[in-house]
């Protein structure tokens, strides 16, 4: 209880063996020296003072110089060791120490104090050493020493008092101490404990950190209205008053708490009395964990639930018999069925085709493939039938297999899939058709033909085909054209034609021939979509693709595809190349407080001053999102070249921006990796640049660093504090 009120171990329970020790040593030898003087004064009998000696209840040794003159029977029983053992203190000390550099100290310790006692400086300072036995048993011993006449040339008595039991019983209590206060700093709680007055009398130190202080030391002696959380002392003291009141503890119930940095937060806590060894209440001992965490886990399972069971597709947990162990809410309205009766059924329950014997294999497929779809036919409670989509995906959570099935009601989609298929017989109509004779001589075209072409019949029938020719197409495309038609009495495919204006334009064409009864060809039609439209959306589906839609920079895809081929270059002709990770500084409060408008015309223009930073048609500058932009140098001479380019770029975008009748200033912080010091591939250059970024925005933000191994900062979440504050 000391140590928890005061920091420290009783020293009344330490201390009181240690200190009788003490006076009956001393006692002992004054009386010994006593009887030595009387003795002396009555002619020296030997008799009498062997017969004192012997009888004494602690070990005793006479010593003169470097001789043992004699131990009486208390220490052969204490150590074991007789006389004819240890003649001399040259024998008494590898027995006793047998550790070199043990005996060493002692045996120095033991001259200095003996000689300090021989010249009269003052008393024998006692000496408290560990003895080896001759048992080998290891003795915690206070050794003292008094000189047997004043002038100390008759010897020196020796008493040794066995303190060994007291000495393992504090060290016992030591180590109680040190686990106890191990067990409090490791325990994942933050544990404290108070006066009376509810004043801090020790934490560990995780408590100290919540309160915005670094040890336990910076939190004794304080009160709550002197820590981060002063708004909340009043009721946490009206709880310590009550606790220490009334005797009782208060457990578990949660609290808010202010963290150092302001945020509020909620804290599951338990006090209780803190007593003293008579049972009285000097205290209160408190216990509490952050359970901010676990209360946003349990909302976002909260909510998760929610929108699984309000979601407009149906959910169903499988296990691995086909069970179903979970249904969401709109399974149940699109059969019909409550929650209970759909818990425990089984798909072939549901399913008209499907079999219970089709299961095995559908599992099975989840366990190969992860995932498997199906289309089927449900039937609802009433009997009636409506169409799916099923989508199963297989999931295995810490043992436990089971399959997540998604089923999407897809009756409305195959009406318009009929609607879509009567459309697509009307649209033949719309393509442009072409019917020439066996010679390719055109008899007729479609109002769609002239539509395409621009050509009317009567500029066209009675002329071939190559009418529209665009000479795009050498003589072997159309060579193997006419040989498929001739092989498989069709051809289909893109080509490019001309316009009767002399536009190019592609379109697919189909060209099939029309055999007579005799199995001869008597015509060719062909039908024609001009698929211009479709081109340009392919172009621009495939520039979407490779190209930032803000910025029209190249993305992270084309950025890794001209890496590897500038890579691809430099190993080729052994020369280097840089890659530069730029994260802008404090675009995050421009976007909060002008609008993601500004925001984006921000980033618009910082893309522009970068591309006119590049200096070569070779260089490459992308985004890869948010405010992160890539920079690659496809050829360097030396590092030197990159750290010109990469200045410019950091004084460029240093310069005020003119958005919106706003001047905007941010900066960037520029990571650069140098092939082939810094990687030997895309993933290792990405990744070191974006390292050297961070040691960037470490250095200070709006500046440049290379990669450095030294330096080198994983990603982790001093990384995530420095991009939220940067962003």
């Amino acid at each position: 209880m000391n140590f928890m009120l005061e920091g420290t171990v009783s020293s009344n329970y330490l201390l009181t063996g240690l200190v009788a020790s003490l006076i009956v040593a001393a006692i002992v030898s004054a009386l010994i020296i006593y009887f030595l003087g009387q003795l002396s004064n009555a002619a020296e009998d030997n008799h009498l003072l062997n017969n004192i000696i012997n009888s004494c209840p602690v070990p005793i040794a006479l010593c003169k110089d470097q001789s043992i003159l004699m131990l009486n029977p208390e220490f052969s029983k204490v150590f074991g060791y007789t006389r004819e053992d240890v003649p001399t203190m040259q024998d008494w000390w590898p027995k006793a120490y047998p550790d070199v550099n043990y005996r060493q100290s002692v045996e120095q310790t033991w001259e200095t104090r003996i000689s300090n006692l021989t010249a009269n400086t003052g008393p024998f300072e006692q000496l408290e050493v560990k003895i080896h036995c001759k048992n080998d048993a290891i003795k915690t011993i206070l050794a003292t020493a008094a000189p047997l006449e004043a002038n100390s040339t008759a010897g020196h008595l020796v008493v040794f008092y066995d303190i060994s039991e007291k000495a393992r019983m504090s060290e016992a209590l030591v180590e109680s101490r040190n686990i106890l206060e191990s067990i409090i700093e490791t325990i994942p709680l933050r544990v404290f404990w108070k006066d009376q007055d509810s004043r801090y009398l020790g934490c560990n130190t995780v408590f100290a950190i919540d309160a915005g202080k670094s040890t336990p030391s910076d939190i004794i002696g304080k009160l709550d209205t002197q820590l981060g959380w002063k708004q909340h002392a009043a009721s946490y003291r009206t709880d310590d008053q009550t606790v220490m009141q009334t005797g009782t503890a208060k457990l578990g119930y949660d609290e808010p708490q202010t963290t150092p940095d302001g945020q509020l937060i909620c804290v599951h806590t338990s006090k209780l009395p803190l007593r003293n060894q008579k049972g009285e209440v000097v205290g209160v001992l408190g216990i509490y964990e952050d359970t901010s965490e676990r209360k946003q886990i349990e909302q976002e399972l909260w909510l998760n639930k929610i929108m699984l069971d309000k979601c407009k597709t149906a959910i169903y947990k499988l296990d691995p018999q086909g069970k179903f162990l979970y249904v969401n809410d709109y399974a149940c309205q699109s059969l019909g069925y409550s929650r209970e009766e759909l818990i425990g059924m089984y798909p072939w329950n549901i399913d008209p085709d499907f079999q219970a014997a089709y299961w095995p294999d559908c599992w099975q497929q989840l366990l190969t493939e992860q995932i498997f779809s199906i289309e089927s036919r449900h039937q609802r409670k009433d009997g009636s039938l409506f169409n799916v989509d099923i989508f199963g995906h297989y999931i295995n959570y810490q043992g436990t297999e089971f399959s997540f099935t998604f089923v999407q009601d897809i009756t409305e989609r195959k009406r318009l899939e009929t609607q879509l298929r009567i459309a697509a017989t009307a649209f033949e109509s719309q393509e442009g058709i072409v019917i020439t004779d066996a010679s390719h001589v055109i008899l007729k075209i479609n109002q769609s033909f002239t539509q395409i072409t621009g050509f009317t019949s009567n500029e066209v029938i009675g002329h071939k085909m190559d009418i529209l020719k665009s000479e795009i197409h050498d003589a072997r495309f159309y060579s193997d054209m006419w040989c498929s038609i001739h092989q498989n009495g069709c051809w289909q495919g893109e080509i490019w034609n001309r316009r009767k204006n002399g536009e190019l334009y592609p379109e697919w064409l189909t060209i099939t021939a029309v055999k007579d009864e005799s199995g001869t060809v008597s015509h060719y039609v062909g039908t024609m979509l001009d698929i211009t439209d479709r081109k340009a959306i392919e172009d621009e589906v495939r520039h979407m693709a490779h190209y930032d839609v803000l910025t029209d920079l190249p993305n992270r895809t084309l950025l890794r595809d001209r890496l590897h081929q500038a890579l691809a270059q430099v190993r080729r002709e052994q020369a280097k190349l840089a890659l530069m990770f730029l994260d802008l500084d404090k675009f995050k409060p421009v976007n909060d407080s002008l609008g993601h408008a500004v925001g984006d015309l921000l980033l618009r223009e910082v893309a522009y001053r970068l591309q006119n930073c590049m200096k070569r048609e070779s260089d490459t500058v992308a985004r890869l999102g948010g405010d992160e932009f890539v920079i690659l140098l496809s050829h360097i001479d030396d590092e030197q070249e990159a750290r010109t380019i990469a200045e410019k770029v950091v004084q460029m975008i240093n310069l005020p921006f003119e958005i919106e009748h706003h001047t905007v200033h941010i900066s960037t912080s520029i990571g650069i990796a140098i092939y082939p010091n810094h990687g030997m591939d895309v993933k290792a250059l990405m990744k070191n640049a974006d390292d050297a970024m961070y040691q960037a925005k470490h250095a200070g933000r709006g500046c440049l660093r290379f990669f450095s191994p030294t330096n080198s900062l994983t990603v982790n979440p001093k990384h995530a504090v420095i991009r939220n504050d940067d962003c």
